[in-house]
């Protein structure tokens, strides 16, 4: 268990998370191959995942700490990250703005990750790197390689901030509990029962989704939540 304290705040970094990360950077893919350059962009990848996760949970549990959560730490695991709150209060608006505070987050680290671009190269090069950056979703191949022989950690790391903040901040707001958009949608949604059946709709819907697009891991994790909300409105009174 990895433990540090940021902004206050404490954090506990699963060994899981690690590996979920290099599943998803293309970590079987890094071993088929046995390529340098394939071992580089995993450890890209899961050094964009571990800033942009963390992000997105301070952005919850530094929102909800100033505006009365009360104490707060952050857990990353296998399915991503948690922020917990204890001995606070936090009314429905308040509870929006620290929902919503994750997604914005994450949404601001892709545009300082977009806006290095135009930084770090000058325009149109700039332009042109990034359409392969928001179209680009894996770790380098021997084509990327050809286009951008002398920056690939550059834009590996900056394809991989892009993508996971982009992605990441969008599939988050779904209106599946317990993803941001759920507990979102729960604020104003009286009937648990009816919040869980939402969610188990949507999933489906996304699940026939990942599978016509073989996304393995997204089809795993809207599984689960699939099958949490199942539970949740099996056990839901009302």
């Amino acid at each position: 268990m990895f433990r540090f304290t940021i902004f206050g705040v404490a954090v506990e970094v699963e060994p899981w998370f690690w590996l979920v990360m290099a599943y998803i950077g293309g970590g079987f893919y890094a071993l088929k191959s046995n390529s340098p350059d394939a071992y580089m962009g995993v450890l890209l990848f899961m050094m964009a995942g571990f800033i942009s996760v963390l992000a997105h949970e301070l952005g919850h549990a530094l929102t909800g700490w100033k505006r009365g959560g009360g104490s707060v730490w952050i857990r990353l695991w296998a399915f991503g990250g948690l922020a917990y709150h204890q001995g606070g209060r936090l009314d429905r608006r308040n509870r929006c703005a620290m929902i919503l505070a994750g997604p914005g987050a994450g949404l601001v680290l892709a545009a300082i990750s977009i806006a290095s671009l135009y930084v770090i190269f000058p325009a149109p090069e700039a332009f042109t790197r990034m359409l392969y950056y928001l179209t680009y979703t894996m770790i380098p191949h021997e084509y990327m390689l050809n286009i951008f022989p002398d920056d690939r950690p550059v834009y590996g790391f900056l394809n991989a901030m892009v993508w996971v903040n982009v992605w990441w901040s969008i599939l988050n707001l779904i209106p599946v509990y317990p993803l941001d958009g759920g507990q979102f949608m729960d604020q104003f949604v009286k009937s648990r029962k009816r919040m869980h059946k939402i969610s188990i709709i949507t999933c489906i819907v996304v699940v026939v989704i990942m599978m016509a697009l073989q996304m393995t891991m997204g089809l795993i994790f809207f599984a689960y939540f699939a099958y949490t909300n199942y539970m949740g409105y099996r056990e839901a009174k009302y």
